[in-house]
């Protein structure tokens, strides 16, 4: 598709496809009617008011029925045929399954009327989300009302599947919490929010509890707050996958049920200074094993109406090879014999892979310290050495990668440029793995194209993108805010826009105003010295 960049674009995030500026502004003002015919709209555009109303005080009216001639108002109308056939469809796996939902949509902007156009409800609410941050980026007039420049917009998704993958193993975020999570991931048009539930730190599912040793993180969700979470969720078109992270990562799990001990699956790693921290997998030859996982697995799927079950296997420390192909290949089938499609970091890929798997691709840029103790850095780099074949057989399967690189896509890698508030120096050295993880500027983690990550497989194999943060320097929400932000908002535009669009010149600028939104929402940020910010 051709495309129009003018100067004066607006500042949304993600960079939009198309944008061509018009002549006529329209005026938002409160009383402005926003109408619509499909009463299944209702609630999109009870939402879209509301925010209107948070962010800029102005109070649209919403209306079920036709507008009437002349009458100055934003309209939503059903795209029908192929008006938006000039629109590509996404590329990759989706999380609601095939056929992806169709996310594109059009608006027009001019002085008597906003007009947005989608063939379905998702497409609505994209494009109201776009008039969101238009309205939240533009400065009021002297009367309070906000005008926007005429336009002519269309919008799609480059990717089916744009998430973020969010530890509350690590670190305790309350359901209020993890719902202002979603409500970002839908400000930036993200699909999907990936809940890492469980690992050596804590078992925050419901299911299979028991009581806790001293010391250990006790918090945990109801099915009541998952089910809660997901209806939350899916109401703003974001998809909650559950992860069970197994057979490593399993010591919270093996307290609880000591019987899982065989004897020869848990290890003592030594991490200097005297410190020690307990590896434990779990063991296929243990009849307790899968007892109690299949019961776990069925409790999830009840709870999580996903089609994915994201079964971990990453990080196997201490388990031979055999036994962890034999797990990972049972885990699959238990996950399928429950109807839904296993997800796996790459290390699944060592057990072996079938056409309907999915791997996520993590391991390219893991700088270890010098002063590692030579256990863990033994254990450590045997798992780096084998992550290349671990790509070479997805590529060869071949199966869908979504791509959540270190480098690029791991939001808990420190900041490498000082903040432009000298205040935040003290949490900007407190916060991020440095252990692990090269720091890197905002504008460093932003410049990647996902479609060569996966060289020479090429951009066929690119199931969708998705951002990780792990909670192992995280003490609250401020400081979870303070890693996801601004870079979420640099992995929604690589997962959304085309690589043409989504610069890193364009992007900054249209960072500066961003920043107002989330001090609207009470959000710590990051201030980059390299943003302007307004």
């Amino acid at each position: 598709m051709s495309q129009r960049r003018p100067a004066d674009e607006p500042p949304v995030i993600p960079a939009l496809v198309r944008f061509d500026a018009g002549e006529r502004a329209f005026a938002f003002r409160s009383g402005t009617r926003v109408v619509y015919s499909d009463t299944d709209l209702g609630p999109i555009i009870e939402r879209f008011s509301s925010e209107v109303a948070r962010r800029t005080g102005i109070r649209l009216e919403p209306m079920a029925r036709t507008a009437g001639p002349g009458e100055p108002s934003v309209r939503i109308e059903h795209a029908r045929g192929d008006e938006l056939g000039a629109l590509p469809t996404p590329e990759g796996v989706s999380p609601t399954g095939d056929p992806p939902p169709d996310e594109r949509h059009s608006i027009a902007i001019d002085a008597g009327h906003v007009v947005v156009r989608a063939a379905e409800p998702i497409g609505v609410a994209r494009g109201l989300t776009t008039l969101v941050q238009l309205l939240s980026t533009t400065s009021p007039t002297h009367t309070g009302e906000v005008v926007l420049p005429g336009a002519q917009i269309l919008d799609a998704p480059r990717y089916a599947w744009r998430g973020l993958s969010l530890d509350v193993a690590r670190a305790w975020f309350t359901p209020h919490e993890v719902r202002r999570v979603i409500d970002l991931l839908a400000l930036y048009k993200l699909n999907v929010l990936h809940l890492h539930l469980t690992d050596d730190q804590s078992w925050r599912l419901p299911m299979q509890r028991s009581v806790e040793s001293p010391g250990f993180d006790t918090a945990f969700y109801s099915a009541e707050d998952l089910r809660t979470l997901t209806d939350y969720a899916a109401d703003r078109f974001v998809t909650v996958v559950p992860e069970v992270d197994t057979p490593g990562h399993t010591s919270a799990l093996m307290r609880m049920h000591p019987a899982l001990d065989t004897g020869r699956n848990v290890i003592e790693v030594e991490l200097g200074g005297g410190k020690t921290r307990r590896a434990a997998w779990l063991d296929p030859e243990s009849p307790a094993t899968f007892e109690l996982i299949e019961q776990v697995l069925a409790g999830v799927a009840a709870i999580f109406p996903s089609q994915y079950l994201h079964i971990g296997a990453d990080e196997p420390f201490g388990m031979p090879h055999e036994p962890y192909a034999s797990y990972v290949r049972r885990l699959r089938a238990v996950v399928r014999s429950i109807g839904r499609r296993p997800l796996g970091w790459q290390e699944s890929a060592r057990a072996g892979l079938g056409p309907d798997d999915v791997i996520q691709y993590w391991i390219d840029d893991i700088g270890l310290p010098p002063d590692l103790p030579p256990m863990l850095r033994q254990i450590l780099e045997a798992n780096v050495s084998m992550s290349p074949r671990d790509i070479e057989i997805a590529v060869a399967a071949p199966v869908p990668v979504i791509l959540s690189p270190v480098s690029h896509c791991y939001l808990d890698v420190p900041y490498a440029e000082p903040s432009a508030d000298p205040t935040q120096t003290k949490r900007q050295r407190r916060v991020g793995l440095r252990a692990f993880y090269p720091a890197r500027t905002v504008a460093e983690a932003f410049d990647w194209e996902p479609a060569e990550a996966l060289r020479p497989a090429g951009p066929a194999q690119v199931g969708g993108v998705e951002a990780a943060i792990w909670a192992e320097t995280i003490s609250d929400f401020e400081d979870l805010c303070f890693l996801l932000l601004p870079r979420l908002a640099g992995l929604a535009e690589k997962a959304w826009s085309n690589p043409q669009t989504a610069t890193w010149s364009d992007h900054r600028a249209r960072l500066t105003r961003h920043g107002h939104l989330w001090t609207q929402d009470d959000l710590t940020y990051f201030r980059t010295s390299m943003v302007d910010w307004l």
